[in-house]
C-alpha cells in the first residue's frame, strides 16, 4: 500500500505505463472528471453522501463531531451541564463545575444563545401582567375586583394578585434562562413538524401569562339607502360590527427523568441525540393530546379522558378544554351519535353542523379546503380510507399529504392519530381498556384555534446523593385559544364530533 500521496502518484504512473497509457496533468484530470461524473450518478452513493449529514466546520477535530453532535446538541448538553454547576458530587468532597473547557469554548464558538439571569426573567413578567390589566375590560371582572379596576386600581384587585402569585409560582426561582438557543427553536420546530393536530394550527407568541385574542364576530350590515340631495340631509343608519375576546392562559407542563449514576460531561455525549429525540417525540405526541383532549373536569366521576374515574391531578389533559370537549361537552348540538358504522353521509352531515347562522360563518365549508380537518383514531381512519366513494373518486393523485393523513373525504384531509382514542359508546375513555371499542372522528377547522406559547422550554438538573441519581426536568408553558363568537365555550362552532362509531 502506498505511504503517501506520491507514492500512489508514482504507483499509478507506473499501472498505466505498463499498459501502454501516457500519464500527464491533463489525463489525471480527465480520468478523475470521469470517475466523479459515474459517483454522481450512482444514486445510492449520492444517499449515503447526503444521510452522512453537515458538520459545523468550527466542530470539524472535536470530540463532539466524532459522535455526529450537532449545534442544538452541543447547546443541550451545555444547557444540562451548566445547570448542574456548584452541585455536590457523589462520593466526592467537591462539587461540579459546569461545563469542560472544550465544551465551554465549542458552545462560544459555534452557539448564539446567551443566558438571562432568572430574576431577571421575573422582572419581565412582572412588567407585562402590569402592562395588561389596564387594558382588560371591567366588564370582565366582578365584584369587588370591578370596582377597584373602575378606579384604576388594577393591582389592588384579586385577579391581579392571582396572576402575579401564578407567575412566581409558575418560576422555580432559581439558575438561569437560556435564551435564543437553536436546540430549544429545533425542538419546537421538529415537535411541530412531528405532530399530526398541534402542527396544524396557528402560533403565537404570549408576552404575559394570560392573553386575550379578538375574535370577529360578525361582519357590518351593508344597507341599501336614498342618494343625500339636501345640505341638511339626515345620516345615513350606522351599523355595528361585532367582537369577542378569547382568553389564553399559558399553562405549566414538565418532563422528569431520573438517571442513575453521575452525568459526567464525556458519558453522556453519546446519549445527547437520544435524549433529544426521544423529547421531541413526548412534545408532539403530547402535544396532539392537550389540544384535542383537553378536559379541565378533575372529579371523582371523571372527564372525557377518564369517563368513570378520578383522574390523577397531574395528567396533561387537565390544563384547558381542548377540541373534543367543545363538541362532546360545550356544545353537544356538534355531535352525532352514530351508533352504526362510519359512512360518507355521516361525514358529510358535519359540515352542516359547523355553520354559525346567527354571525354568518360557515366553519364546514371553508374556502381552502385543507382548513377543515378530520382526526380519526387510525381504525376508523382506515375504515374511511377504505369507504367505496372514496376508493372510487381517488382523492390523493398528486396531492401532498398532512402527517398521518390517510385520504381526503369532500376535499378535506383525515388524519390518523393515536391521540384520538378509541371510547366508550358515550364518547368517553372508560377506566377499563375493554370498554373503548368504539371509533370516533374529531372534526375541527384549524382557524378557530390557536396554541400560544409562553416558555418553550427550559432544563434543569439536580443530583440526589442519597440514591446515586440524577434529575432531569424540562419545563414549558402554553395554553389554547378556542374561538367562539358568544364569548361563552357553548358558542364554539368551529369542531365537531361523531362518536360510538361501529368498528
Amino acid at each position: 500500500m502506498p505511504e503517501n500521496f506520491d507514492q500512489l502518484m508514482q504507483s499509478i504512473n507506473e499501472r498505466l505505463t505498463a499498459i501502454g497509457q501516457a500519464v500527464d496533468e491533463n489525463r489525471l484530470k480527465q480520468l478523475v472528471t470521469e470517475q466523479f461524473g459515474l459517483l454522481m450518478n450512482d444514486q445510492d452513493f449520492v444517499r449515503k453522501m447526503r444521510f452522512g449529514g453537515k458538520t459545523d466546520g468550527k466542530l470539524v477535530g472535536t470530540k463532539y463531531a466524532r459522535w455526529g453532535l450537532s449545534v442544538a446538541d452541543i447547546e443541550f448538553l451545555y444547557d444540562l451541564q451548566e445547570s448542574l454547576r456548584g452541585q455536590k458530587r457523589v462520593n466526592d468532597p467537591g462539587v461540579y463545575e459546569g461545563p469542560g473547557e472544550e465544551l465551554r469554548n465549542t458552545f462560544q464558538a459555534i452557539s448564539e444563545a446567551y443566558y438571562l439571569p432568572m430574576e431577571q426573567v421575573r422582572a419581565m413578567d412582572r412588567r407585562a401582567i402590569d402592562d395588561l390589566f389596564p387594558r382588560i375590560p371591567v366588564t370582565w371582572l366582578g365584584g369587588g375586583d370591578r370596582e377597584l379596576a373602575g378606579r384604576g386600581a388594577f393591582e389592588l384587585t384579586e385577579a391581579y394578585q392571582r396572576a402575579m402569585r401564578a407567575m412566581d409560582t409558575a418560576e422555580s426561582g432559581y439558575g438561569q434562562q437560556l435564551i435564543g438557543a437553536q436546540y430549544v427553536s429545533e425542538l419546537w420546530d421538529a415537535a411541530r413538524g412531528e405532530s399530526r393536530i398541534l402542527g396544524l394550527l396557528e402560533t403565537f407568541e404570549m408576552t404575559q401569562p394570560t392573553a386575550y385574542l379578538p375574535v370577529e364576530v360578525d361582519f357590518p350590515e351593508m344597507l341599501f339607502v336614498a342618494e343625500s340631495t339636501l345640505n341638511n340631509s339626515s345620516n345615513y343608519s350606522t351599523v355595528k360590527t361585532g367582537s369577542q375576546r378569547v382568553q389564553v392562559d399559558a399553562k405549566k407542563f414538565v418532563i422528569h427523568q431520573m438517571w442513575s449514576g453521575e452525568i459526567e460531561e464525556d458519558s453522556i455525549i453519546p446519549f445527547v441525540p437520544f435524549l433529544r429525540r426521544q423529547q421531541l417525540l413526548s412534545v408532539a405526541f403530547y402535544g396532539d393530546s392537550l389540544v384535542l383532549n383537553g378536559d379541565t373536569t378533575n372529579a371523582a366521576t371523571g372527564n372525557i379522558n377518564l369517563d368513570d374515574a378520578d383522574p390523577a391531578d397531574t395528567k396533561h389533559y387537565l390544563a384547558f378544554d381542548g377540541i373534543r370537549h367543545a363538541g362532546l361537552v360545550d356544545n353537544t348540538g356538534n355531535s352525532k351519535d352514530l351508533a352504526g358504522a362510519i359512512s360518507l353521509a355521516a361525514l358529510r352531515d358535519v359540515k352542516g353542523r359547523m355553520i354559525d347562522l346567527t354571525n354568518k360563518v360557515d366553519w364546514g365549508h371553508p374556502n381552502d379546503p385543507t382548513d377543515l380537518i378530520f382526526a380519526a383514531d387510525p381504525e376508523t381512519a382506515d375504515r374511511i380510507a377504505l369507504l367505496d366513494e372514496i376508493i372510487a373518486y381517488k382523492q390523493l393523485n398528486g396531492q401532498a399529504l398532512l402527517n398521518g393523513e390517510v385520504t381526503r373525504v369532500l376535499g378535506h384531509p383525515v388524519i390518523s392519530t393515536i391521540a384520538q382514542p378509541k371510547t366508550e359508546a358515550d364518547g368517553k375513555v372508560s377506566t377499563t381498556a375493554s370498554n373503548n371499542t368504539k371509533g370516533q372522528v374529531t372534526t375541527f377547522n384549524r382557524r378557530g384555534f390557536k396554541v400560544g406559547w409562553r416558555r418553550r422550554v427550559k432544563t434543569e438538573s439536580e443530583r440526589i446523593p442519597a440514591t446515586d441519581q440524577t434529575r432531569i426536568v424540562l419545563s414549558l408553558r402554553m395554553g389554547l385559544g378556542r374561538f367562539t363568537p358568544t364569548g361563552a365555550a357553548s358558542g364554539i362552532e368551529a369542531a365537531d364530533v361523531i362518536y360510538d362509531i361501529s368498528l
